[in-house]
């Protein structure tokens, strides 16, 4: 097995991640609150990280378990010159070679085609209902809301008449001026 060889504490995938986030920290700016909350400022708004509870506003830190750029900020500025040992401990162990090992230690056996399946009579002919949907009231969203790091360029309307911003070629006030159904304003 590839990992059994390894000489470091956590998969190449977390280490690289790490390092990625650690180049990231030059540009924030970062503010504590209290022993474990900080809020850190970037270039495209602030995000909030609670060491001990392993959370940013940026959710890459919840949902990853792995130290985003805030948080690496944020432990750097905790611990000064020792944060490079104390980034692994807000590390999920999951990312721990040791962890990969005893995961696949044992072997693991394909599932066979549902054509050979035994199940008993009463699995079979159990009926489960279908989950009941609620509709959330409003309209439905188009767009997705973008994260705190990501950049977002607004398009301005542009009337295609007088080629001003803030509206459309159907509410131009130049077009109310104009007899509609004619051509060039020309009345037949």
């Amino acid at each position: 097995m590839a990992y059994a060889k390894l000489k470091t504490t956590f998969v190449p995938l977390a280490k690289t991640k790490i390092m990625a986030n650690k180049n990231l920290r030059n540009k924030l700016l970062v503010y504590q609150i209290d022993e474990d909350t900080f809020s850190v400022t970037a270039d495209n708004g602030i995000a909030m990280v609670h060491l001990r509870s392993k959370i940013c506003s940026c959710r890459e830190f919840d949902l990853d378990k792995i130290p985003c750029q805030h948080a690496m900020v944020a432990l750097r500025h905790k611990f000064g010159d020792e944060y490079g040992k104390m980034i692994y401990e807000y590390f999920s162990p999951y990312y721990k070679v040791e962890s990969y090992i005893l995961a696949y230690a044992d072997p693991i056996y394909p599932v066979p085609a549902e054509e050979f399946w035994n199940l008993p009579l009463e699995i079979l002919e159990r009926v489960i209902p279908l989950p009941e949907k609620k509709t959330k009231l409003g309209r439905k969203r188009l767009k997705r809301v973008p994260t705190i790091g990501e950049v977002v360029s607004k398009k301005r309307n542009t009337c295609s008449l007088c080629k001003r911003f803030g509206h459309k070629k159907t509410s131009c006030h130049t077009r109310s001026n104009k007899v509609v159904g004619t051509s060039n304003g020309v009345v037949s």
